[in-house]
C-alpha cells in the first residue's frame, strides 16, 4: 500500500456529504488502513513523540489499550488514555499509523467553539501532523466527565427519556452556532481561526457524493436503477434545499459520542464530520441510527428550544433520504471488511428508512 499515494487522496473532502462514506479509498485500502489501527501504535512511540513535540503537557505515562473500552469502540481514531505528572488524564486521539489527518484543526476548532457558547465540548490541548510514514497524526484532548450514553443505558434502561429529550436540547442550543458556509469546513482555515464550509448553500453540500452513493447502492443490490434515477431527480433543484444560513452540525451526534452523568449530557465528542449545515439536516442524521420511535421524545427537548419549521416534516424527510443513502452507501462499503452483527444489523435498519422513504416519496 503506497501510503503518500493515499494521503494525497483520503483528506480530500471537496465532493463530500459525509467523510467516511465520500473519502476516495476503496475496500480493500480501507480494510489494510482501519483493520489494524489499535494494534500497530504502540503506547512507547506515542509517549516519546508527546514528550518531545508537547513538553508542557507533562505527559507522565499512557494507560494498557483495552479494546472493550467505550473510547475505543469509535471506526477511525485509536483512542489513549494518558495520564500526566498531577495525575489528571488526557484523551489522546490518533489516526492510523501512516495516514494524514486533514482535520484535526476543523474539529478542534468546531469543539472550542460550542465550548464558548456554553455545550461541553472538550478543550484541545495539542494537535501532532504525520511526519513521514512510520509517524501517527494525533490530537490531545482534556478528558470529559461521564460515560456514553450508549454504555450507561445498557444499565439504566429507566433513563432513556429523559437522556433522549435532553440530546434534543443539547443539540438545539448547538444550532445557535453560526458558521461561513455547508458541507465539510476547511481544515486550513481553521488553523486561522475560522470554519468555512466549502459550499455556499445547502443543496450544493446534499448533492456531494450522491452519485457515487447511489451507484454503490445498485452495485450492492439495494436500490434499483429506477429507484435512484426518482432520487436523483428529487435531490436536484429542490426548493426544500434553498438554504444559505449555516450552523454548526456535529453530524455524528449519537449514544456513543455524547457522555451523560445520567441526569444532562456532560460532553460532546468526536467532531471528525462536523460541517456546516441546517439545523433538520442533524436531526434527520440523528434519526437514522435509531427505531423511529425515539424520534418523539428527542424532538420534544429539541423544540423546548428552537422553533419548528411550517414545512419541517417534508424537509426532514428529505434529508433523512440523503443521509440513509450515505450511511447505508457506507454500511455496505464496511460490511465487505467488517462483517460484524452489529453491521450487519445497521444495513437491515437502513433498509427500513430506505422503504419508510420510498414510500413517503411515492417513487
Amino acid at each position: 500500500m503506497n501510503k503518500n499515494e493515499i494521503n494525497e487522496r483520503i483528506g480530500n473532502r471537496d465532493n463530500a456529504f459525509y467523510w467516511q462514506t465520500d473519502r476516495l479509498i476503496s475496500v480493500e485500502e480501507a480494510a489494510e488502513i482501519w483493520s489494524d489501527r489499535h494494534t500497530v501504535i504502540t503506547n512507547e512511540y506515542l509517549t516519546d513523540s508527546i514528550k518531545k513535540n508537547f513538553p508542557n503537557i507533562e505527559l507522565d505515562y499512557i494507560k494498557p489499550f483495552d479494546e472493550n473500552a467505550q473510547t475505543s469502540l469509535g471506526n477511525v481514531n485509536s483512542i489513549r488514555i494518558g495520564v500526566l505528572e498531577n495525575g489528571e488524564e488526557v484523551i489522546i486521539r490518533c489516526h492510523p499509523k501512516g495516514i494524514k489527518n486533514d482535520y484535526f484543526y476543523a474539529e478542534s476548532l468546531a469543539s472550542s467553539k460550542a465550548l464558548e457558547n456554553g455545550l461541553p465540548a472538550y478543550k484541545t490541548l495539542g494537535i501532532h501532523e504525520l511526519e513521514n510514514e512510520e509517524d501517527i497524526s494525533y490530537q490531545i484532548i482534556e478528558k470529559l466527565s461521564g460515560d456514553t450514553v450508549q454504555f450507561y443505558l445498557k444499565n439504566h434502561e429507566e433513563k432513556e427519556e429523559r437522556l433522549v429529550y435532553q440530546m434534543g436540547v443539547t443539540m438545539a442550543n448547538l444550532h445557535k452556532i453560526k458558521v461561513d458556509g455547508f458541507g465539510p469546513f476547511k481544515n486550513d482555515e481553521a488553523k486561522n481561526g475560522k470554519l468555512v464550509g466549502r459550499y455556499s448553500n445547502l443543496s450544493d453540500a446534499v448533492n456531494a457524493g450522491l452519485e457515487e452513493n447511489l451507484e454503490r447502492l445498485i452495485k450492492n443490490g439495494v436500490l434499483t436503477k429506477e429507484v435512484t434515477e426518482k432520487m436523483r431527480n428529487l435531490f436536484s433543484n429542490n426548493a426544500l434545499l434553498d438554504v444559505t444560513d449555516a450552523v454548526l452540525v456535529h453530524n455524528d451526534f449519537a449514544d456513543w459520542n455524547l457522555l451523560t452523568d445520567g441526569n444532562t449530557i456532560t460532553g460532546i465528542i468526536d467532531w471528525d464530520e462536523c460541517v456546516g449545515g441546517y439545523s433538520i439536516e442533524e436531526i434527520a442524521c440523528w434519526s437514522t441510527f435509531f427505531d423511529p420511535e425515539r424520534l418523539n421524545k428527542f424532538l420534544e427537548g429539541y423544540f423546548s428550544i428552537a422553533n419548528k419549521p411550517d414545512n419541517f416534516e417534508e424537509i426532514f424527510e428529505l434529508l433523512r433520504l440523503r443521509y440513509t443513502i450515505s450511511k447505508m452507501a457506507l454500511r455496505t462499503k464496511r460490511y465487505n471488511y467488517e462483517k460484524t452483527e452489529f453491521l450487519k444489523g445497521m444495513i437491515e435498519k437502513g433498509k427500513k428508512h430506505l422503504e419508510a422513504s420510498i414510500k413517503y416519496f411515492n417513487l
